[in-house]
């Protein structure tokens, strides 16, 4: 049989929206499924580094929503702040909602069928030289593709079908309310605004933030799932030094309430990230930056990857897990294979004591504190251009 499309997108975030505007570059017929309609909301602290949108061929000048340069970043200890000031803008902070549903609608003019408010039921797989893929909604609708790609986040269908996900995986736990408040209000508020601030967990397990944004505030927190019985538990004290800080003056009550998140890091213990006629990318293949849990960038760019392989294996006609086993091999180049090592078992074992120690010691040094959270963790980089 002749499929629908040559490549169905499961997810239409920056990672899914990416991959099918790059497909349809290639000259390839491409469906981008989403289950909610955009814009949507989206939890995610939503700061989006240079090198992230170069790679969506994406200049700050010509994004029509909110874009916030971000040219200074705090880390907070005990009420005293530590601030680290960069040249020039290293990283800009959008709001997901915007973000998202522009980069849907911009593959979706670009010559990809966009479809929303799709709840897959199920995924089928034909092998064989004239095989394909079956996905099937709740609605009875159905579509037909050579090949998949898994692009919808920690819930993605592709990756609970096929992704083999494991229990020692380490999860991260966040929560986070994000409010258009108005730029007046909140730069009397913060004389930080315009800027990351970061509040460092005590344990050191995890940190919650404050981001100004043009009119809009973000706040939340986020932390190691097996380090952590009630995130509400870390949430209230982190809401409680808002407002002795005077954060929160006159708007609390109007922050739109806290919405819940989970994802996998990049770590030692790896998901099936590709097979016979399909790949994960983003949060579904588990690619959030192990040290900040950084995801828009590592899912841009695995959409990026998934899409010249997806491109290779459409010339070649071929689909088996041979074929697309490049994928695996680009992934591993850009962020390090996910094996146990030696150092990284060293780091795991750490008493708590000494890690909490370890911790303060990077956010006092003003070198340590720029190298090692803005630019390695956080992927601060100053703008040349």
């Amino acid at each position: 049989m002749t499929p629908d499309f040559d490549a169905i997108v499961v997810g239409a975030g920056p990672g899914g929206s990416n991959a099918a505007r790059k497909l349809v570059r290639s000259g390839w017929k491409t469906l981008m499924l989403d289950r909610q309609r955009f814009p949507r909301l989206k939890i995610c602290a939503g700061w989006i580094t240079p090198p992230a949108l170069k790679l969506l061929d994406l200049k700050p000048g010509d994004y029509p929503h909110t874009i916030q340069p971000f040219a200074s970043g705090s880390v907070v200890l005990n009420d005293k702040y530590y601030v680290t000031d960069f040249p020039t803008t290293a990283s800009y902070g959008i709001i997901r909602t915007e973000f998202d549903a522009f980069l849907a609608k911009r593959a979706e003019s670009e010559g990809a069928t966009f479809l929303q408010d799709v709840r897959i039921k199920a995924i089928e797989r034909v092998d064989g030289p004239e095989g394909y893929i079956t996905v099937r909604a709740e609605n009875g609708q159905s579509w037909t593709a050579r090949l998949i790609i898994g692009a919808g986040g920690t819930g993605c269908p592709v990756a609970r079908q096929w992704g083999e996900k494991s229990k020692e995986e380490t999860i991260i736990q966040a929560t986070e309310s994000e409010t258009r408040i108005g730029a007046d209000v909140l730069k009397k508020l913060t004389p930080y605004y315009g800027t990351t601030e970061l509040f460092p967990e005590p344990d050191f397990y995890g940190y919650a933030w404050y981001v100004t944004k043009g009119d809009w505030l973000n706040i939340g927190i986020g932390r190691f799932s097996h380090k952590t019985r009630q995130l509400d538990e870390h949430r209230q004290p982190f809401m409680e030094l808002l407002r002795k800080l005077g954060r929160l003056n006159g708007i609390e009550d109007q922050l739109v309430g806290f919405g819940r998140h989970a994802y996998k890091l990049y770590d030692e213990v790896p998901r099936k990230l590709f097979g016979d006629r399909f790949m994960l990318i983003g949060d579904a293949g588990g690619f959030a930056s192990k040290w900040a849990g950084e995801g828009i960038r590592p899912a841009i760019e695995t959409g990026a990857f998934a899409a010249a392989v997806a491109d290779e294996a459409l010339r070649a006609g071929r689909f088996d897990a041979q074929q697309l086993s490049k994928y695996r091999q680009l992934c591993d180049a850009a962020y390090g294979e996910q094996k146990q090592t030696r150092i990284g078992s060293l780091l795991s074992n750490i008493p708590a004591s000494l890690q909490k120690s370890l911790g303060t010691m990077v956010c006092k040094s003003a070198g340590l504190r720029k190298k090692l959270i803005f630019e390695v963790a956080f992927g601060f980089e100053p703008v040349t251009e």
